[in-house]
């Protein structure tokens, strides 16, 4: 909005806009330049003041540097005058102190040491200190370890008691250069000195200037009562620069938070840091009345720039606005043919006559659109018989999911007219579009989507197969949805039929695989039996012929003794077979009982059991870690068993026998495997390996039953896994399994 009655920029006539325009592209250049040029005017000027700040803090430094440099220098100009003669003669040497009204200008206290820190002498004289000691002073340390002149940090005097102070020293040396005496001028921090400068320096009108020490000790400062205190670190980051090695100037903020600009200077000879602070509102003054006089200038250049551009546009814009008068009274005359006059050979006359012939064109495509629309009524009625004979009801959609149009037989199946509706809110009766909704589905990627529904209840038709298609301008834009709805009552009835005889074929189903399930079971009930009785006779078959062996094979011939032997044997090995059997059963018939298994240690306890029934041979185990699955432990352990049995039998004939366990990843899944080097098998008979009874090497001498590959067979696949293996004569053997879940 433009105003606060209302008026919108298009309400305003074009000239109003045209100079509201020109006025706001003039701000616009405007307010860039200006803020390049403010911007480039402030850097220079905040460079200017920081030089000037650094200049002023530099000579300042200067100063000060040649006051303590010329105060060193008269104390050395005095020593001469305190000979040894002098320094033995204490009142002598007090008259000689005395008498020095020169450096008593520079100093507060003139003071003469023994080589041992005792006071000689001081001036001006006060009773009783002659004698103290003053050797714990630091100045005194320095100057007897160094030899040399000291400037000592600020200490509290006992000449003034309590007033912070400084002390300059300087060694005297006999001929010798052994140290006779060190003469010391005291300058206390709160009287007129030449320090106390400093602290009566102003800049502008609350700037001020302040002396630290390298250990953040202020020793001359404005506000007395700071001297002797030390400035807090983390407070002002440019001061802690300057305390690290920084000189120059920057804006900061003092310890109340006032922003200043600040420079800083290092004394050359002694390591103290004078600093300046300036208040940025004083010192960068002259740069916020230039902008402030850049923006009024600105804002006045605006309302001038608003006023001429707004005179010059309606001067500019008469014309067209008789031009606009004449096309309004056309307009009211409701398609008069009455062409515009043309007043001038400009711009402006030329659109007069453009806008005669387009009048007329107009006219021409008016005719031509009446007898268009007299055969678009026709050709409709042609299409509503058409959509009328197709039997299918049919509604069109728009991107609102409004009716835009329904033929008879969708009005019967939804049970009205509901063109000029929201078709979720009249099909189905809801206050939002269906999750499922085929327009909505076309709408979203323009493809053809179909979907069958219950009808609601209330409707005729209880069953319906909704098609959607998407309706499509000249330009391929999606403007509307077509859905055609087609009753399907009678199939989905049907449907229904059949899907409550395939519920009864699968309870006729169910009952008979546990009709089936139960007669397994009897069956395996009948083989633990079967297997369970013939150990009887075995037994008898197995004792008596040992009997017969042990107590008469003295009776006996070689022949009968060899028939004896065959005799047990058999009976061994029978009862050999009805064990596997036995086991076969467990496991086919056992619950399984999931759990996590640890398949390394498995393979390592039966490498060791292996190793301990045969410990003459020699066989390498190689036993991946980390080998852990889920399963039934006792079944797994029984599957490893007969694997790694297996690898054990038949690699016996190998000098170095090797028996690999491990695992490999392949297609996303995990496959294990036990490998040996021993005879192998022919892969042209693989597919016998897990049947039972069936041997590959019956004729070679491997003892076995042909029951235990079965076995591991039957436990793998309880597991919803799968087993297979790859040989080759007398290059080993490989068998792999997979292991499903629970």
């Amino acid at each position: 909005m433009f105003s606060a009655k209302g008026l919108s920029m298009k309400q305003l006539s074009l000239k109003s806009r045209m100079a509201l325009g020109v006025a706001l592209l003039f701000l616009c250049f405007c307010s860039v330049m200006g803020f390049f040029a403010l911007t480039y005017f402030q850097q220079k000027f905040k460079e200017s003041i920081f030089t000037q700040q650094a200049s002023l803090v530099s000579s300042l430094a200067d100063d000060l540097d040649d006051e303590l440099v010329f105060a060193q220098r008269s104390l050395a100009a005095f020593a001469p005058r305190l000979t040894p003669a002098v320094l033995r003669d204490a009142d002598a040497a007090q008259g000689i102190l005395d008498n020095k009204s020169t450096l008593l200008l520079i100093f507060d206290v003139l003071v003469l040491f023994s080589p041992d820190g005792r006071m000689i002498v001081e001036s001006p004289f006060k009773p009783g200190r002659r004698g103290l000691d003053y050797s714990y002073r630091e100045y005194f340390k320095k100057t007897v370890a160094t030899g040399k002149p000291q400037i000592s940090p600020p200490y509290r005097s006992t000449h003034n008691p309590g007033q912070p102070a400084i002390m300059l020293t300087h060694p005297l040396f006999d001929a010798g250069g052994n140290l006779t005496a060190i003469l010391a001028g005291n300058i206390t921090l709160q009287k007129d000195k030449f320090l106390t400068d400093v602290g009566r320096l102003t800049i502008g009108k609350s700037g001020y200037a302040f002396l630290c020490t390298d250990d953040r000790t202020v020793i001359m400062h404005p506000d007395k009562s700071r001297i002797m205190e030390r400035v807090p670190a983390s407070q002002n980051p440019l001061l802690d620069r300057a305390f690290g090695g920084f000189e120059g100037s920057g804006e900061a903020v003092t310890t109340k938070g006032v922003p200043v600009l600040s420079s800083y200077k290092r004394l050359r000879s002694v390591n103290w840091l004078l600093a300046t602070s300036y208040p940025l509102d004083e010192a960068y003054a002259p740069l916020y009345r230039a902008r402030t006089y850049f923006v009024s200038v600105l804002a006045l250049g605006l309302v001038f720039m608003l006023i001429l551009t707004w005179y010059a546009m309606r001067r500019l814009m008469s014309p067209l606005s008789r031009l606009t008068g004449h096309i309004e009274a056309l307009t009211a005359a409701q398609g008069s043919g009455k062409p515009l006059p043309v007043e001038s050979q400009d711009e402006i006359g030329t659109l007069s006559v453009a806008f005669n012939a387009m009048m007329a064109s107009l006219q021409e495509k008016r005719e031509s659109l009446q007898e268009a629309v007299r055969c678009a009524e026709e050709e409709r009625a042609k299409s509503d018989a058409i959509i009328a004979a197709i039997g299918d009801g049919l509604s069109i959609q728009d991107r609102n999911f409004r009716v835009l149009y329904q033929n008879e037989e969708h009005r019967r199946m939804t049970g009205g007219n509901h063109v000029g509706s929201l078709c979720y809110e009249v099909y189905r009766k809801v206050d939002h579009a269906c999750g499922d909704c085929p327009v909505a589905l076309c709408f979203a990627d323009g493809k053809v989507h179909k979907l069958e529904r219950r009808n609601l209840p209330d409707r005729p038709v209880e069953y319906v197969e909704i098609s959607a298609s998407p309706l499509r301008d000249a330009s391929g834009e999606i403007v509307a949805g077509i859905e055609v709805v087609r009753d399907i009552t009678d199939r989905k009835r049907a449907e229904l039929q059949i899907q409550t005889l395939n519920a009864e074929l699968e309870k006729r189903v169910g009952e008979r695989t546990e009709e089936l399930r139960h007669s397994v079971r009897e069956m395996e009930t009948f083989c633990y039996t079967v297997s369970h009785d013939l150990r009887t006779p075995l037994r008898g078959i197995h004792g008596f012929s040992s009997i017969l062996q042990q107590e008469y094979a003295d009776r006996l011939d070689e022949g009968g003794r060899e028939f004896l032997r065959r005799i047990a044997a058999a009976a061994s090995r029978m009862g050999e077979l009805i064990d596997d059997l036995l086991e076969m059963s467990r496991v086919s018939r056992d619950e399984l009982s999931w759990e996590p298994v640890d398949l390394s240690a498995l393979a390592g306890a039966i490498a060791a059991e292996l190793r301990q029934s045969h410990p003459v041979r020699e066989v390498d185990f190689v036993i991946a870690q980390g080998l852990t699955v889920s399963g039934d432990s006792s079944l797994l352990k029984a599957a490893l068993e007969n694997l790694m049995y297996n690898a054990w039998k038949f690699s016996s004939r190998e000098q170095h026998a090797l028996i690999e366990v491990g695992s490999r990843v392949e297609g996303g899944e995990r496959i294990f495997f036990v490998r040996d080097n021993g005879v192998g098998f022919d892969m042209r008979y693989a597919d016998k390996l897990f049947l039972p009874f069936h041997r590959l090497h019956a004729a070679e001498g491997f003892e076995g039953t042909g029951i235990g590959l079965a076995t591991v067979q039957r436990i793998i696949q309880r597991h919803g896994g799968r087993i297979w293996a790859q040989g080759e004569p007398g290059k080993g053997a490989t068998f792999f399994f997979v292991l499903g879940g629970p």
